[in-house]
């Protein structure tokens, strides 16, 4: 070294150690962005130094590390400097692959004794793309936001003509293959018949919920031809193996006079052919239930569904997945697109494409959906679509003993061979007494599925009443006559459903 120049250094060296910022007095964690990050995103961690007059401490190194490994998880920078002003030093950490995963960040700062150290909360990331097997589409609300089990609407009068602007509220929902929500979604939909509205698209909420209003409207349910219901749909390249119609309406029961057929003996496991019948008011038209069965679908962009059987998050060869087709509107029920009904090219050649063979990873997925529009039975319909059960036509008349009485049941469809839209908590059949009897519902209530008919029942009791005090009033003696004819409603919608009046068979009896 020259002469002279040993002095500089020491200076220089003195000078540094002056100018090196000490270790804060605290070091503490600020806050994370966003707090709920996406697999795959960057989530922005903030700690902040603060020396010790409480003073953001500015040019303060941090060191930054996870608390454990955890693969998949990537820290970058590793290591900061605390910012002039607010004393703050930031970390981001992004978690790659597919899988569900959570970290703990641990700032360092200073060394030895005067180390400071800070912990930041539980980081977990969770949720991927929209996945096919997550995605649902139903229309209520039944028990809630997003339930559903509105599976009819009132929406013909006995005329067979349209009463147009019935509304029921569908329900989309998104999530990933992990079960969450997928947030700010866009779902489009399509109908075979009546309107999606005010607009065919819209966004999911924070719980991956994207609502649409559906209403009655032209264009009409297509008309089809009775089929046969299997357990065994055809499911291919181009079919999607979609039952015939939903399990809800019973298929598995069908017959094909359902009404005349009824208490024979169940085959749900049998091949079940589909009601029908000439229509009374219309010549050459076949009535059946599948003619008022509309299809509408909810799509959106994502992934097709797959096992993950080695928990990696990506597909690999060899891991079973769900084959998607184009998304298209089912309006005959055969599980596979036919000429005129609607679809999405979403491969953009021009034409209606099936199953591709191969996971995609990124493609347009979607999910089906069918409400029934049932009609109110003309008194054309009637000798076909109602039946006495308790007691017979043909049985005796019925005695109701003193302060006594009988239930009667009947079964009742509209004239397509579907039970009657029933969405209100009141539904079902009372009054229409003459004679000292009162009449009072025995079933009421929403129902939950749509057979070929709804079976009802109410009761008829001695209108006598005993008195809270004194002898009790004498029975009849003859005893008197009365008749019932049962006056049923049921309501179209839940949405501001007008009420569809059935008239049932009129019994009559006695009573002491």
């Amino acid at each position: 070294m020259r002469p002279g120049l040993a002095p500089w250094v020491a200076f220089a060296s003195l000078l540094f150690v002056a100018c090196s910022p000490s270790a804060p007095a605290t070091l503490e964690f600020v806050d994370q962005s966003p707090a709920q990050p996406r697999l795959g995103e960057i989530t922005t961690l903030r700690f902040r130094a603060v020396d010790s007059r409480g003073q953001p401490q500015a040019g303060t190194p941090v060191s930054f590390t996870l608390e454990s490994p955890v693969p998949g998880v990537e820290l970058s920078p590793t290591e900061g400097v605390t910012n002039t002003g607010d004393g703050i030093v930031s970390v981001q950490m992004t978690a790659r692959g597919g899988r569900v995963a959570s970290a703990v960040v641990i700032a360092t700062a200073g060394t030895g004794a005067e180390m400071k150290r800070a912990v930041s909360p539980v980081v977990s990331f969770a949720g991927t793309n929209s996945n096919s097997r997550q995605f649902t589409f139903q229309c209520g609300s039944f028990s809630g936001d997003g339930s559903g089990l509105h599976h009819a609407v009132g929406a013909w009068d006995e005329t067979r003509a349209l009463i147009a602007g019935v509304k029921v509220r569908c329900i989309a929902h998104v999530g990933d293959r992990n079960g969450d929500g997928v947030v700010g979604a866009q779902v489009s939909f399509l109908t075979e018949a009546g309107t999606i509205g005010p607009s065919a698209v819209s966004v999911t909420d924070v719980v991956g919920n994207a609502e649409v209003l559906y209403k009655t409207s032209l264009p009409l349910p297509q008309d089809v031809e009775p089929g046969i219901f299997t357990w065994n749909p055809q499911k291919d390249a181009t079919h999607t193996g979609e039952y015939l119609a939903p399990l809800w309406m019973h298929p598995f029961l069908w017959d094909e006079n359902p009404i005349a057929a009824y208490g024979n003996a169940a085959q749900p496991q049998q091949d079940r052919p589909e009601p029908r019948r000439p229509d009374p008011i219309r010549p050459g038209i076949v009535l059946n239930p599948r003619d008022n069965l509309v299809s509408l679908i909810a799509i959106t962009s994502g992934e097709e569904a797959f096992d993950d059987l080695n928990n990696n998050g990506v597909w690999d060869t060899g891991e079973p997945f769900e084959d998607l087709t184009e998304p298209f509107v089912d309006n005959n029920d055969n599980g596979t697109w036919d000429p005129g009904e609607r679809y999405v090219d979403t491969n953009g050649d021009g034409r209606w494409t099936g199953k591709n063979g191969q996971h995609d990873a990124s493609t347009l997925i979607w999910v089906q959906e069918r409400i029934l529009w049932t009609g109110m039975p003309h008194a054309l319909d009637k000798d076909q679509t109602q039946r006495q059960l308790d007691p017979l036509p043909n049985a005796p008349p019925p005695l109701i003993s003193h302060f006594g009485g009988i239930s009667i049941s009947f079964i009742v469809s509209d004239p397509w061979y579907n039970r009657m839209a029933q969405n209100s908590g009141n539904d079902g059949c009372s009054g229409g007494a003459s004679g000292p009897v009162t009449v009072s519902p025995a079933n009421t209530g929403i129902a939950l599925t749509y057979p070929s008919f709804n079976f009802e029942t109410y009761l008829v009791s001695d209108a006598h009443e005993p008195p809270a005090e004194g002898p009790p009033p004498p029975p009849f003696n003859p005893p008197v006559d009365w008749r019932v004819t049962p006056i049923c409603k049921y309501t179209a919608a839940q949405l501001e459903g007008h009420e569809a009046i059935v008239q049932g068979p009129i019994v009559r009896g006695t009573v002491e």
